[in-house]
């Protein structure tokens, strides 16, 4: 692979991030003209500064420097959306300003975006909303051009809670730790209590002490206090630390983090409030991006359950999106559970998932054909 980056300010570069793109021997060479295509367009609609001004955590420069092929094939269709909607009279300005901004654009541009190309596939029109200072208001209205049908979508997002954010980055200290610091060992490793952060450093030193320790004397070594244990073992004693493990039942090359102690479906009721930026006499949706973690813990039989009386209360509500996005290997599917819908579609390892649940207490005045297109467009 040809050296492209040569210095840091070579990543601010529109031209140099197309240059690396046509060396990828990771993706044909449609794609990469594709790939090449969507970053000219994000150059002139962000603007050619954005990659030098914006933070490295903005979704849009995360999305850009990640170079795995299913992330390029999704900038394309990032990319493919946004060349539709600029084409149209819906206000496309109000959705610009969203994505340039890390904070909109995590709250609500990328999630417009997620919005715009699910219901575009399906014949829909799609129109940005205007904010009005100390007025309600949706983020979206979409109409359905074959007849007179319009609704509209709120956007909101369940942030992770201080505690979740807390643990997780917890984890993540840990997981480097022993994950990739080197040298690399066998390991196991559970935590007992928070940390601080200001606690990360004297870690480091504990972790890298033992490192040495297992690296000279060639030898299991054990450490544990209240917050954290980890056993490390060297390369030669595979066997000898596969049967410790076996006999305490525990995993290795592994760490326990905290367990993650939060009630989301009861988080995700106190947003369906947000129901009340539709306007009282139009029909409209509530989507509400949430974390991954939410679909793969949760009964999601019950949770719709305790959710659907909270949805009732709202006549004009059709219903509620949940939307995740996860990095794994998964297969597209649907799953019809009454008038409700889970669906994951998949481009290669990035798989979107949402869970629609319908409120059969709603006083719909949307056609058969308009709702069925709703179905559709989640798949």
């Amino acid at each position: 692979m040809k050296n492209i980056f040569k210095n840091e300010t070579d990543h601010f570069n529109w031209g140099k991030q197309k240059e690396y793109i046509s060396h990828l021997d990771t993706i044909d060479a449609e794609t990469k003209s594709k790939a090449i295509n969507a970053l000219s367009l994000l150059e002139i609609e962000l603007g050619a500064k954005f990659l030098k001004t914006t933070s490295l955590n903005h979704p849009i420069r995360q999305m850009i420097s990640n170079k795995a092929p299913f992330q390029i094939k999704d900038l394309i269709e990032f990319s493919d959306t946004l060349q539709i909607l600029k084409k149209e009279d819906n206000n496309y300005r109000r959705l610009i300003e969203k994505l340039v901004s890390k904070n909109d654009a995590q709250t609500e541009g990328i999630s417009l975006v997620n919005v715009a190309r699910m219901f575009l596939k399906e014949g829909l029109v799609i129109s940005f909303i205007d904010e009005i200072k100390n007025s309600k208001s949706p983020d979206v209205k979409i109409a359905n051009p074959n007849n007179k049908d319009v609704f509209y979508i709120e956007i909101t997002r369940l942030n992770d809670s201080d505690n979740q954010n807390y643990i997780r980055k917890n984890y993540n200290f840990f997981f480097n730790q022993f994950n990739r610091v080197q040298p690399l060992l066998p390991f196991f490793g559970k935590q007992f209590e928070t940390i601080d952060e200001k606690e990360y450093p004297s870690i480091e030193v504990i972790i890298s002490n033992a490192k040495k320790r297992v690296k000279e004397e060639n030898q299991i070594v054990y450490y544990s206090d209240k917050r954290f244990c980890f056993l490390l073992a060297p390369q030669t004693n595979d066997n000898s630390f596969n049967e410790i493990c076996e006999r305490n039942n525990i995993r290795s090359i592994h760490f326990d983090g905290l367990p993650i102690d939060v009630d989301e479906t009861s988080r995700i009721n106190n947003k369906i409030g947000k129901a009340y930026q539709i306007p009282e006499n139009e029909n409209g949706l509530l989507f509400i991006a949430i974390s991954p973690m939410y679909f793969l813990i949760t009964d999601l039989a019950a949770a719709i359950e305790r959710l659907e009386a909270n949805i009732a209360k709202h006549k004009n509500l059709l219903g509620i999106i949940l939307f995740s996005e996860i990095v794994a290997s998964k297969e597209s599917t649907r799953v019809r559970m009454g008038n409700h819908c889970f669906s994951r579609r998949t481009i290669e390892n990035l798989c979107r998932e949402s869970l629609f649940i319908f409120n059969k207490d709603c006083n719909s005045k949307l056609s058969d054909e308009t709702i069925e297109k709703i179905y559709k467009a989640l798949f």
